[in-house]
């Protein structure tokens, strides 16, 4: 299987994994709204990858197995949320083995930090946004819950 396709297939599979794990709390996300993402046409194409409707949570999924230009995207996909994403809480998960790395959690970390500083920043899209690895985000959610 070439790199593009093990990469389509392992992030679907998180991304199913994710909304079973949230099916069995008794949530039910749903697609969420289409937005024009800062790198948009001009058009609203882009949407997150879940809704939890009943608190207005928005949730990107980032499944990575190796470095690369993917660490890049948790900060752009915090930025976009922060601009352009209209929703009370947006929430992106790292899965994957590259975010236990050394490379990976450095990457993590920092992304928290960002998400913290944008949350306490006026925005026009999400009001505010948390990253979590997805083990953590277990975790966090059934304490909520």
């Amino acid at each position: 299987m070439k790199q593009g396709s093990k990469a389509n297939f392992t992030g679907k599979q998180f991304e199913k994994n994710v909304q079973l794990w949230l099916e069995s709390t008794g949530k039910a996300p749903i697609k969420p709204p289409k937005y024009e993402a800062i790198w948009g046409t001009g058009k609203n194409r882009n949407q997150a990858d879940k809704w939890l409707q009943d608190t207005d949570t928005q949730i990107e999924l980032k499944y990575q197995s190796v470095p690369g230009t993917c660490d890049q995207k948790p900060f752009s996909e915090l930025w976009n949320a922060h601009r352009r994403i209209k929703c009370n809480h947006y929430i992106l998960i790292l899965g994957g083995p590259h975010w236990n790395g050394t490379r990976g959690d450095s990457i993590y970390k920092e992304a928290k930090e960002m998400a913290s500083y944008l949350s306490e920043t006026p925005a026009s899209g999400a009001q505010k946004l948390s990253v979590f690895k997805y083990s953590e985000f277990k975790e966090v959610f059934n304490e909520q819950s």
